[in-house]
């Protein structure tokens, strides 16, 4: 039977003052290795708990309320663009509307940005833009791709005091009016929690998408073996995956894009 696994006391200490190791940081502190499960597929996590009794842990959630998401998105430009169907004897007109967002990534803490990329996600395509230095982008997406709750993913490298290179992502949910009119998007905002890992039984079944199509595990892993050029996306936190699969009961989401 397969297990769930939560942070059964969260830990005081920052995650941004940890030295980097492989696969996560390390805790002065305590002494002990932090994983950063955001960045690790559910298998590799399951050997780690196999193999230990005291694993410490990091995973980042959503804020609790959708008003206070920033996003740096502003309605800039609709497209409208007319089609005539060569099989019919009268001309039609086929509405199709694409919005063009600006926006800038933005460091609370005065970090400088070295890249950055900033995504509305559905389940079976990702549209994306990079940032420039200065955290300026412009997105661009169709209507369409809009939801009640919408799914926005930034991953970025910004440059720390000590002058090394630090690399995470953010995700966020918020509705379409929150998405069209804020100016900002703080990449720090999220929730961390870090502490010792407890596991259970009977956690809810993990979901596999290859361009918006259900596929099993072991199809999932086997294309993502045979195309690494595909992009590839993970999300664990429960809000954030039950929206994007439309699911109540579901553990994990696991994406795969071939464009």
């Amino acid at each position: 039977m397969k297990q769930k696994f939560q942070i059964k006391k969260p830990c005081p200490q920052l995650w941004e003052d940890m030295q980097n190791t492989a696969d996560g940081k390390f805790c002065d502190v305590c002494e002990k290795k932090v994983w950063d499960l955001d960045h690790m597929p559910r298998t590799e996590i399951d050997e780690i708990l196999k193999n230990g009794d005291s694993i410490c842990g990091k995973t980042s959630l959503l804020k609790p309320a959708f008003s206070s998401v920033f996003l740096a998105l502003t309605l800039t430009s609709a497209i409208y663009t007319n089609a005539q169907t060569a099989n019919k004897s009268l001309v039609e007109n086929v509405y199709q509307k694409n919005i063009t967002i600006s926006g800038h990534l933005v460091s609370l803490k005065n970090r400088k940005l070295v890249s950055g990329a900033i995504s509305l996600v559905t389940l079976d395509q990702l549209y994306q833009a990079k940032a420039d230095e200065n955290g300026n982008f412009t997105l661009s997406f169709p209507e369409k791709a809009l939801t009640e709750h919408n799914i926005i993913r930034i991953d970025y490298t910004v440059l720390e005091s000590n002058n090394k290179e630090f690399t995470d992502q953010n995700s966020s949910i918020f509705k379409t009016n929150e998405l069209l009119g804020k100016q900002n998007f703080e990449i720090e905002d999220r929730y961390v929690t870090i502490g010792g890992i407890m596991i259970s039984d009977n956690a809810p079944p993990d979901y596999y998408f290859l361009d918006g199509k259900k596929i099993g595990k072991r199809k999932f892993e086997n294309v993502q073996k045979e195309h690494p050029e595909y992009k590839y996306l993970a999300f664990y936190d429960d809000v954030i995956v039950q929206k994007l699969a439309k699911k109540s009961y579901i553990k994990n989401l696991y994406l795969l894009y071939s464009e």
